[in-house]
């Protein structure tokens, strides 16, 4: 059970490439945030990494078989993914929404049955948005339309979970909300995930690995705490930042602070 990634690479033209040999794996239970400034490629990777778009170079290899031995049925199976929760107009219901993501587990023709049904509202009622059933998906608000989204992924019974910036637009409360489910997922149910986030916090709040991409092609992967430095945010994201340990809730808890644009004096500290 793994997801790995072998001498990878994608561009949009010829010779200009957003990333190139990449070279990474995932094993069950673990979390990769990717990280890195606007246009640098995040949607487009996981877009490429899932099959949605063909990558230039190299391949994508889930449970031990490359992408290409699988039937587009058979592969999503294995992998849920989770846009971004934009304003929407779906006249769905929240549990006709879920439902769609049992479609890889129908016939070409078949209908959601009473089995589906029930493993729909299951997730549902994991998610605490049970009582959103019966509501329509574009009146309902951001963050809950986010957990419908996540509930929708999940009613495939994914081994491998991709998300799509699953934070952002959302107020402080249903960001935790949202983070603390990625890590039930891949605790409790060793799902391995993949996120994309505009939040370097949130990567080093729950984060095994990070991949860094930079604005010029160039990436940086491991796990957080090696990857996730200071130097590291200066180069990918031109700000300079400090990296502290503070107490919460009996428990170390490690922050990103940006200071100030990198073009700006910094006198750096040393991270402990």
């Amino acid at each position: 059970m793994s997801l790995v990634i072998r001498s990878a690479g994608y561009g949009h033209k010829k010779g200009e490439p957003l990333f190139s040999d990449l070279d990474f794996s995932l094993s069950p239970g673990e979390i990769m945030a990717v990280l890195g400034p606007n246009g640098a490629g995040k949607t487009t990777l996981l877009n490429t990494i899932t099959g949605m778009m063909a990558w230039q170079n190299g391949q994508t290899e889930i449970h031990g078989k490359p992408l290409a031995a699988y039937g587009e049925r058979e592969l999503w199976r294995h992998i849920g993914y989770v846009p971004q929760a934009r304003a929407n107009a779906f006249a769905y219901t929240v549990l006709d929404m879920v439902l769609l993501g049992r479609s890889a587990h129908l016939g070409t023709f078949a209908r959601p049955g009473e089995d589906d049904v029930k493993i729909a509202r299951r997730v549902l009622d994991r998610l605490e948005i049970g009582h959103l059933g019966k509501s329509y998906c574009n009146a309902i608000s951001g963050g809950e339309l986010q957990l419908v989204f996540i509930a929708r992924a999940l009613a495939g019974e994914p081994t491998i979970l991709f998300l799509d910036e699953p934070e952002s637009h959302l107020d402080f409360k249903k960001q935790l909300i949202i983070l603390d489910i990625i890590e039930r997922l891949a605790h409790e149910d060793r799902m391995i995930c993949v996120m994309n986030t505009h939040f370097p916090n949130h990567a080093l709040r729950i984060a095994d690995q990070v991949l860094m991409l930079g604005s010029d092609g160039t990436h940086r992967f491991g796990p957080t705490d090696q990857v996730l430095t200071e130097d590291a945010i200066r180069s990918c994201f031109g700000v300079n930042a400090r990296i502290d340990t503070l107490e919460a809730d009996g428990r170390p808890l490690r922050a990103i602070y940006p200071v100030s644009l990198a073009s700006q004096a910094f006198v750096p500290h040393s991270e402990t």
